[in-house]
């Protein structure tokens, strides 16, 4: 609860400037915890007593859809409580409402955060409350209720312009299935899978990139061919800087047309290892596949990728 707790402080903050009220930000992000100090008296115990509780006045049905569908520059990092704290600030600047992302999971709140979206992507607040899910092996919903919410400031009536929304954990199947080489190993991590041959301790990761959704009048076909050139650039240039749009090959992961990039790349081996990567999507979704392969080490492992790349599917869905 010590995370919700803090998250709780942030929108207290957030809070008193959306009010307007006149009170200083250390008393306005100040917990409760006047009532249990040996200064206060019996009458001021009672008195807070009788106090009701702060609440939220909740969104219409009409309201989440519309707060659902905006766009915002999606800078996730750090921890998912940390990034729940700057976000509700964040969110209000961007959105017009303080977006509160609330769990009582200690697992989720302590679990890293990344963005899968490329810089020439906005996506939707749907997109990233799906990616953050799915980051932390939870599922997400609006909470209308208030009970994440406290507040010291004296204001009638609920509290307007913000947005709760609670994250618990669940079993998340993951979409896609490959024929694992004879030896290797699956790790699921949430976001991504990570594939482990019995000669190294890396060598090849699928991850889900998140679902993509086109905001101007363009074709579908010619949406998702520019996120998987733009997510494929995207991470070229993060491994070497000097890639171009020529480095990149037309591929096949499965079924799918994939782009492929390949170079050498410094490791913390204190050595080069030659990093291989494919982007291709399916539907709105993107996927990104990742091998990184010592060069004395290439002969016993990447035939097994090659193999594994080709058995790639996407599941029927029951």
């Amino acid at each position: 609860m010590r995370t919700v707790f803090f998250i709780v402080v942030t929108l207290l903050t957030a809070i008193s400037s959306i009010q307007g009220e006149q009170k200083s930000s250390r008393t306005a992000s100040k917990p409760k915890v006047e009532a249990t100090q040996k200064s206060v008296d019996a009458k001021s115990k009672v008195d807070k007593e009788k106090k009701p509780a702060a609440t939220l006045k909740p969104l219409t049905a009409k309201q989440q859809t519309e707060l659902l569908g905006f766009r915002l520059k999606a800078g996730i990092g750090g921890t998912f409580s940390r990034f729940a704290n700057m976000f509700m600030v964040s969110s209000r600047l961007a959105l017009g409402t303080g977006v509160g992302l609330m769990t009582s999971s200690k697992e989720i709140a302590e679990t890293p955060m990344f963005t899968p979206f490329p810089d020439s992507y906005k996506p939707t607040l749907r997109e990233l409350l799906d990616t953050l899910a799915l980051q932390t092996h939870s599922k997400w919903k609006y909470d209308p209720s208030s009970k994440y919410f406290k507040s010291d400031i004296d204001f009638k009536g609920p509290f307007d312009g913000i947005a709760i929304f609670e994250f618990t954990k669940t079993k998340r199947e993951k979409p896609f299935e490959i024929t694992l080489a004879k030896g290797w190993k699956a790790s699921d991590e949430g976001t991504w899978v990570m594939y482990v041959p019995p000669s190294f301790r890396v060598g090849m990761d699928i991850y889900q990139m998140g679902t993509y959704s086109s905001s101007e009048k363009i074709a579908d076909q010619k949406f998702k061919d520019k996120i998987r050139l733009d997510m494929a650039m995207d991470w070229a240039q993060r491994m070497n800087k000097k890639a171009t749009l020529k480095d990149l090959k037309p591929a096949k992961v499965g079924r799918f047309d994939a782009l492929y990039y390949e170079s050498m790349v410094p490791s913390q081996l204190n050595k080069d290892i030659r990093w291989r990567q494919w982007v291709f999507m399916d539907g709105n979704q993107c996927y990104f596949v990742v091998s990184t392969i010592l060069p004395e080490m290439e002969d016993k492992i990447f035939p097994d990728v090659k193999k594994m790349i080709a058995s790639f599917k996407i599941k029927k869905k029951l």
